[in-house]
């Protein structure tokens, strides 16, 4: 089966037991609809529907990889590539264009990067906060504020107002409307 996929490809150290349980991996990955299409000692690849949920899950990951780093006093060396486009699905494994244009991006990280196609910063746009650097002709770098950016995400829009007037106004509304009820029909 064929289908446009978002692919994740990330580099580190090691992935081990140990390392995805410090990343918190399973649970950042199942949170953003990712699945993991090929595991071996230093890289992982993961797809997924959307583009937005590829940065989003690799920023995740980059963040709790930064926090525990520092806790361990070890380096840094969590690195990822996402890339948007046809990919073939099959019942073993998962082979196309997005595959090939990620694991020739992650070749080009820096330790802490995060490197994104052309066609993933067209399909994503201006709705994640995000700015980019443009690397090559078609490779961006992502330069964000890993915790602006998982704020904005997770209370899709930071800016907005307490809505806890939208569900008291009604439950008043119908306070004063049966206390009404009540007087009108105790009058008759």
């Amino acid at each position: 089966m064929q289908r446009v996929a978002a692919i994740l490809h990330l580099q580190g150290l090691r992935f081990d037991p140990t390392t995805l349980e410090r990343l918190e991996f399973e649970e950042v990955a199942h949170r953003n609809a990712g699945l993991v299409v090929r595991e071996a000692d230093k890289s992982l690849v993961l797809l997924f529907t959307t583009a937005k949920a590829a940065i989003i899950c690799a920023v995740e990951l980059r963040r709790r990889d930064r926090i525990s780093s520092a806790e361990q006093k070890t380096a840094e060396l969590l690195r990822g590539a996402i890339s948007l486009g046809p990919v073939t699905i099959g019942q073993d494994d998962v082979n196309g264009d997005a595959m090939d244009i990620a694991a020739s991006l992650v070749r080009l990280c820096e330790p802490g990067d995060i490197l994104i196609s052309g066609t993933c910063r067209d399909a994503v746009g201006d709705r994640l906060p995000v700015d980019y650097e443009l690397l090559e002709n078609t490779a961006f770098r992502l330069d964000v504020d890993d915790n602006e950016i998982l704020s904005a995400i997770r209370h899709k829009n930071p800016v907005a107002p307490d809505w806890s007037w939208k569900v008291m106004l009604p439950m008043i509304s119908m306070l004063i409307f049966i206390a009404l009820s009540w007087i009108w029909f105790s009058m008759t």
